[in-house]
């Protein structure tokens, strides 16, 4: 009897410390997963309430989740897609007629400004001889789409590029390297050869590029610039529009860092590549590109360079890569609301001395790809 109650006792002490170690895990899961949700809650979830407030702004954008479920992409943008079997038909009237007036105008507008013609910025191009094709990236342009193709001519396997951690950028330059300018001009005057630059709206991508790299929790390289722009503008940003909570720069102050220090002229001041003027980035007046695509018109350009170079059996008929949609995804607008809202939601914190600064920048951008800024002298404040 005595031997039995002492097994008794063994056991339940057993079954104690047994339970007692499942519920200290348990515990300890609990502690760390609320604070994971804290964490995600002050910082990737935490919707747009820090934003300086101004007396007539209607939108105030929703927050992250909303994003992930549904976000319109940010100027409207064209899916590069294309329906299943699609045959690389010959182009229409129309679609020549139009890209042979883009590139007119381009040329147009560099007499009529007498635009440097003879230097080019050649680091952002990308020459693939074999496929007779030379694109300049611009970033905020369809710069993901364009990258996958160019790692499919350049001979990645899809299903590599659906897998690799490598970022597109890095995978491309290892197959196509920055092209000295000689080389660049040699191949642009090749007879076969298409020369290509995707543009769009210049103060959609101006928009897109500060809310991607400044607005909210910065990459690690724009931390610093974006702590120098708090550190400038803040006081001013503050008498204007009250309390600002918000970490990274608003957009009133993002905007008077840059058109400051483009009036001040300041030798040591070079453009981002994300928002850097398109004729000073690709040098249009130097290249003299053969096909002018634009963001909202994507598919049907892109449809017109893969059919006059016969790429379609290498491209296939559509972008298969889920990384790809996935960047398109992520590149779309993070509050669901669509770009007329979100330009009058951003630009009613300038006022009309500020948007004309803007011009003096990227005027000759709106000017050269047939694009109109008067629509922003309604957004602005009075």
């Amino acid at each position: 009897m005595l031997i039995s109650v002492k097994r008794l006792r063994t056991k339940m002490k057993t079954k104690a410390f047994h339970y007692l170690r499942c519920g200290a895990k348990t515990a300890t899961f609990l502690f760390w997963a609320t604070l994971y949700m804290v964490v995600m809650k002050m910082t990737i979830f935490k919707s747009n309430v820090n934003t300086p407030v101004v007396r007539d702004w209607s939108i105030v954008p929703d927050n992250y989740t909303k994003w992930l479920l549904q976000g319109p992409v940010l100027g409207d943008d064209e899916s590069d897609t294309y329906p299943n079997n699609v045959e690389w038909m010959e182009p229409d009237n129309a679609t020549i007629a139009d890209l042979e007036k883009r590139a007119q105008r381009v040329q147009d507008v560099c007499r009529k400004r007498s635009l440097p013609s003879k230097s080019i910025n050649s680091k952002e191009f990308f020459v693939d001889h074999a496929h007779n094709l030379v694109w300049c990236n611009i970033f905020k342009a369809a710069s993901s789409s364009w990258l996958y193709k160019f790692n499919i001519l350049g001979g990645y396997e899809k299903k590599f590029l659906a897998r690799t951690r490598q970022t597109p950028l890095m995978l491309a330059r290892k197959k196509f390297p920055r092209p000295s300018e000689e080389e660049l001009r040699d191949a642009v005057n090749t007879p076969g050869v298409i020369s290509l630059l995707v543009v769009r709206e210049p103060f959609v991508r101006l928009l897109s590029a500060y809310r991607d790299k400044l607005e909210n929790i910065a990459p690690p390289f724009y931390r610093k610039l974006a702590r120098a722009i708090v550190a400038e503008n803040r006081e001013k940003a503050t008498k204007i529009f009250g309390p600002i909570k918000s970490f990274g720069p608003t957009f009133y102050e993002f905007v008077t860092y840059l058109t400051k220090k483009f009036k001040d002229k300041d030798k040591s001041f070079t453009f981002d590549e994300h928002w850097a003027p398109y004729y000073k980035f690709c040098s249009p007046c130097a290249v003299n590109f053969s096909v002018i695509s634009k963001v909202e018109t994507l598919s049907r350009d892109s449809a017109y360079v893969i059919q006059q170079l016969g790429l379609g059996h290498v491209l296939g008929s559509k972008v298969n890569d889920r990384r790809t949609r996935l960047r398109t995804v992520m590149n779309k607008s993070k509050d669901g609301k669509n770009t007329t809202a979100l330009m009058k939601h951003y630009f009613s914190q300038l006022d009309e001395q500020m948007l004309n600064d803007l011009l003096l920048i990227y005027g000759i951008d709106f000017e050269m790809f047939g694009y109109d800024p008067k629509v922003y002298s309604r957004y602005v404040r009075k």
